[in-house]
């Protein structure tokens, strides 16, 4: 599904819905799910980040990917939908931390900024449904 217009770039609205066993048309204006605005790769890990029940660590035990890259991940997938943690004081992470795991390369850049970010305070100004 498009859940966004390739144009400019706005959400699209689904405005039909068809059962193809009977033929039954439903129209409207519906809006698309949260998890439409995900690509195949970020499916795919909701889906095993499910199948650990929400286990991070047993996450990076099956993939091998480090705890706080797969921390990143997530909080990229939850951008992408529009969500925020509901305790977002969850994990404080002191910037010594976050130095060390970049050095390590346990982390992307972009993940050690928007950690450093997070403990400052700053937000994208985006809300959370």
């Amino acid at each position: 599904m498009l859940p966004r217009c390739p144009v400019c770039g706005k959400p699209m609205k689904v405005i039909q819905l068809r059962c193809d066993d009977d033929g039954v048309t439903v129209s409207g204006s519906f809006e698309a799910p949260s998890f439409a605005y995900l690509d195949e790769e970020d499916t795919r890990f909701i889906m095993m980040f499910l199948r650990t029940k929400g286990n991070l660590k047993e996450m990076e035990r099956l993939t091998g990917i480090g705890y706080f890259a797969l921390r990143g991940r997530l909080d990229k997938v939850l951008e992408k939908m529009g969500l925020t943690p509901i305790d977002e004081d969850e994990e404080q992470v002191d910037s010594n931390d976050v130095y060390k795991l970049l050095k390590e390369k346990k982390i992307t850049v972009e993940e050690a900024i928007a950690l450093l970010k997070k403990k400052r305070g700053e937000t994208d100004g985006r809300t959370s449904e």
